[in-house]
């Protein structure tokens, strides 16, 4: 099918998009809809078409004319040495795409021959076609596997993910097709998330916002471009904003960068630019593998990690006259063939540092970038560092990796939150990831590492935090909690080695009918300049800020109550207790699970009881077990788990944060508090639940309604804290809206009865 979307249609619907106009998109999960199913039924016949010419490619030596046609006409560090395997399968993927490019900017029927014609164009690039190197059967199966495509709008939107050579590969995905696992373990291997087209809008859209000088002059990078989902995000963004005479391949190949560890990835992602740049290109009267090569040159295979912004120097100006040069002769109307070229590495390990042996400069790789970059966007991967020859270097160079941890095992996510400022021109800058929502509240040593560096490098971040249920950032195949960062610097924010200025959101649910209008409900909460190596709190609104700070100014703390705090297991809960004891679920989700003691019944059935961890507090006496089971029970201490926590997981730290202790309260409050919590629990007891997970039982209490026991709760918390007592009705609306979510969703609608029980007949 000839394709009836051009760029422009795109750019259009990209504009449209961004006004939050409900427009549906392959590449954003909706209601009904997954990116990944989507993927994979759109990807399907090309996957097929590049593992044909994968398996005949293997065949042959391409080594040579691989070089002469797709190796970046311009290298800063030394390319890997590609095996045959690697050479047949990008090969093959990069004659899929140049028949894709051809069928999009000729609208008529072609062969893989007369494709490879049009992209060398009036090059005279000396090496044959790979085509003719297919057998005729071969290329004839291939041909009629790429004539198959739906070429739609559909199709267009989804070419990003198309190009990912992994593939489709999540838990949803092997459960329907266990052929998938591969994919699924290569790309948990690599940490590898689909970045949904409207994330990636997002966080351009704001990130660009807060950036100095005007949009044409920003150079940008992303550090793990991957196929480049967020370099067309912002070539879409700086289109949108400009006039009609803006030039799109002249603002890409001059502002838009990438590295990736992966070749093939970033051959895609020029690709994918070339396809955007095509009217301006084809303006210019380029050849197709002149225009592409420019912009491969701005694509650069190396480890983030092993990169460092160096002070200016005079070999640095020499790299740069030589990399324009290149650049020039590309984009000169004559199409002239240009023999790669490695570029004057300035890396020394007196300059250098800890990466002097094996590292690179960032100038070196993008000689254009000398002072670093104005735009840093993207979403790096989630998984371990693994195995590999300068773990003792990345340690020295990393605030986040601390010497006494197995830096293999660390996450690489926390090193590239780093590169947000290192990155970055001082003073002139604005960067936005997406990560794992760990980063506000994980207590281990590369996380508080990390949130300490954060905080001592000046600038004003801002976090805006989502939860994976009722469903998730990255798709309902992606069942992840996730944050997105942005960092600011300019005169008006702290310098780096001052505290940094700090805004902060609550966790976020929402429902995929509502999605479309997410982005534009974020707003975040000033907390001023604040550390967060401990963790970033997730708040909503000045009065919440302001409460949260009193709470944390308290000296009392929950654990200085009780004789013993630990774990045991679900079975140790059954049945009273000679000491006084309080049980808390080791997850929750719109509530905790706090109780006294479990309790069988003889509908439970013939399952056994979970496995899972259960936290135990152990009292004096009697009624400091019935007042610390108030506290624990009320909607503030809820909220406080949220604000501090995953909103999933009860960590053992949380009881080190509930401010109340026996001191709290004078005797008159306290012997309330505890008279609230024994009438609370036994009416909690009618509210009894369980639930079967993988044949194990779990018990739980749901306190909703016992409405008018914790409004007495919250009331004299309040009250014992001296917080205002109008926060009340905060509590009460965050615990309602964080349980239905979308009031407006027919199938979440009889949530609403946990808080408006039915009138008794």
């Amino acid at each position: 099918m000839i394709s009836t979307c051009t760029v422009a249609d795109e750019f259009a619907l990209c504009a449209e998009t961004s006004r939050s106009v409900k427009t549906r998109r392959s590449s954003a999960p909706e209601q009904g809809a997954s990116l990944e199913t989507a993927t994979a039924v759109k990807g399907k016949r090309l996957r097929q078409a590049v593992a044909e010419m994968t398996c005949a490619f293997a065949k042959c030596e391409l080594r040579n004319d691989f070089r002469n046609v797709f190796q970046p006409r311009y290298f800063g560090s030394a390319l890997p040495d590609l095996s045959t395997e690697r050479l047949a399968h990008r090969t093959a993927w990069n004659l899929a795409c140049i028949w894709l490019l051809c069928r999009n900017a000729l609208c008529t029927k072609h062969g893989l021959v007369e494709a490879e014609d049009w992209f060398r164009g009036t090059t005279s690039v000396p090496a044959p076609r790979f085509s003719d190197a297919l057998p005729a059967e071969t290329r004839w199966l291939v041909e009629r596997h790429l004539e198959a495509l739906t070429l739609d709008a559909d199709f267009w939107d989804l070419l990003p993910y198309l190009l990912e050579e992994h593939g489709t590969g999540s838990r949803a995905s092997v459960m329907r097709d266990p052929r998938t696992a591969l994919a699924r373990a290569a790309k948990r291997k690599d940490g590898v998330f689909y970045t949904p087209s409207d994330v990636a809008e997002y966080m351009v859209r704001r990130c660009l916002s807060g950036a100095g000088g005007t949009m044409q002059e920003r150079l940008c990078l992303d550090p793990a471009s991957g196929t480049g989902v967020f370099l067309l995000a912002l070539l879409h963004a700086a289109a949108k904003d400009a006039d009609a005479e803006f030039d799109r391949f002249d603002y890409a190949s001059r502002c838009l960068h990438g590295l990736d560890v992966s070749g093939h990835a970033l051959d895609a992602c020029a690709f994918l630019l070339l396809r955007a740049c095509w009217r301006d290109v084809e303006r210019r009267g380029l050849s197709p593998w002149s225009a592409w090569h420019r912009l491969r040159m701005n694509l650069v295979q190396a480890d983030a990690l092993t990169v460092q912004l160096l002070p200016a120097s005079a070999a640095q100006n020499d790299t740069k006259t030589r990399f324009s040069v290149i650049a020039e002769t590309l984009m000169a109307t004559q199409s002239t063939f240009v023999e790669p070229h490695t570029g004057q590495q300035v890396r020394t390990s007196e300059c250098f540092g800890a990466f002097g042996r094996g590292g690179a400069s960032l100038q070196g790789l993008f000689p254009l970038a000398g002072q670093g970059f104005n735009v840093l966007a993207g979403n790096p991967p989630y998984a371990a560092i693994g195995e590999r020859q300068e773990l003792d270097e990345l340690a020295d160079g990393f605030h986040s990796l601390p010497d006494t941890t197995d830096v293999s095992r660390a996450n690489l996510y926390p090193l590239f939150i780093e590169m947000m400022w290192r990155f970055s021109v001082p003073g002139s800058a604005a960067a936005a990831l997406v990560t794992p929502l760990s980063i506000a509240y994980h207590s281990g040593r590369q996380y508080t590492n990390c949130r300490r560096a954060m905080s001592s490098a000046g600038g004003r971040w801002q976090f805006a935090f989502f939860d994976r249920e009722p469903h998730a950032l990255f798709g309902e195949e992606v069942k992840t909690r996730n944050a997105i960062l942005f960092r600011f610097e300019d005169a008006q924010t702290p310098p780096r080695g001052q505290l940094a200025e700090i805004e902060t959101g609550p966790l976020r649910k929402w429902t995929s009918r509502t999605r479309h209008a997410l982005f534009d409900s974020i707003s975040f909460t000033s907390l001023g300049a604040t550390a967060i190596t401990h963790g970033i709190p997730k708040l909503s609104g000045e009065r919440q800020a302001a409460i949260f700070c009193a709470l944390q100014r308290s000296t009392t703390r929950l654990t200085t109550w009780g004789l013993r705090v630990g774990t045991c297991r679900p079975e140790a809960t059954i049945g009273a207790h000679d000491s006084p004891r309080v049980f808390v679920g080791g997850t929750a989700y719109n509530f905790l699970n706090v109780y006294r003691f479990g309790e069988l019944a003889e509908g439970d059935g013939p399952f056994s009881l979970s496995e899972s961890g259960v936290h135990c507090l152990e009292f004096r006496s009697e009624k400091d077990a019935e007042a610390a089971f108030a506290i624990l029970s009320s909607r503030l201490a809820f909220w406080l788990w949220h604000v501090l926590g995953d909103g999933f997981h009860v960590p053992g730290w949380l009881w080190q944060e509930i401010p109340f202790s026996r001191a709290s309260f004078d005797s008159d409050r306290f012997e309330k508090l505890a008279a609230l919590g024994r009438d609370l629990w036994q009416r909690l007891r009618k509210h009894r639940f369980t639930s079967v997970n993988g044949g194990k039982l779990t018990i739980g209490y749901r306190p909703f309604h016992c409405q008018e026991e914790r409004d007495a709760i919250d009331t004299l918390l309040l009250q014992a804290a001296g917080l205002p007592v109008e926060f009340f009705a905060e509590l009460s609306a965050f615990v309602q809206t964080n349980t239905v979510v979308d009031a407006t969703d027919r199938r979440r609608q009889h949530l609403n009865h946990y808080f408006f029980p039915a009138p008794l007949p």
